[in-house]
């Protein structure tokens, strides 16, 4: 079986400034979620695919749209790891950094501040490939879903024996193609 992990094409948002208040990340996060993409020249071949599973959040949608010519399976189940700032701070302004490496560090060590546990998505990650492997035997699957989710992903497709280049940071539209 060969599954590729795709990350969704290049999300077009800024911040208006670098140093922002807990509030003002919180909102800059949910902007950046219903953002439009970059279209991007594509390197790899997505024509080997029998099946495209994605993230059912927008942008990963359009990526997938645009590299798979079949049908979408869209899930909420490949949404990414969602971030929030550790606590409303008040007017403390740090850079969105910084906000976003303290959020996923709450994630990391469970922190009531996130809305989801780090077991609760390392479980996520195993109930989609165990329905992948399930349904989809022996076949090619494309999944299109977000960089930190995707961390997780091959983590527990390595953890199943499955084989591939492993990233620190996936490359937006770039294909990780992992075999068992």
């Amino acid at each position: 079986m060969k599954i590729g992990l795709v990350r969704h094409f290049k999300v077009i948002h800024q911040l208006d400034r670098n140093w922002v208040s807990s509030d003002q990340f919180n909102s800059w996060v949910e902007a950046y979620n219903n953002a439009e993409i970059e279209q991007a020249d594509l390197n790899d071949s997505f024509s080997e695919w029998n099946v495209c599973i994605s993230s059912d959040l927008s942008r990963a949608i359009q990526t997938a749209e645009t590299i798979y010519p079949g049908p979408i399976i869209a899930t909420n189940r490949l949404r990414e790891i969602e971030v929030q700032s550790i606590h409303p701070l008040g007017n403390l302004k740090l850079h969105y950094y910084m906000w976003l490496l303290m959020g996923r560090l709450a994630w990391y060590f469970s922190h009531s501040s996130q809305v989801e546990r780090r077991s609760e998505t390392l479980d996520r990650a195993k109930e989609i490939l165990d329905w992948i492997e399930e349904r989809y035997r022996n076949r090619n699957v494309l999944v299109v879903s977000h960089g930190a989710f995707m961390k997780v992903l091959t983590q527990e497709l390595s953890r199943r024996g499955y084989r591939g280049k492993g990233f620190v940071k996936p490359r937006n539209g770039a294909m990780y193609i992992f075999e068992k």
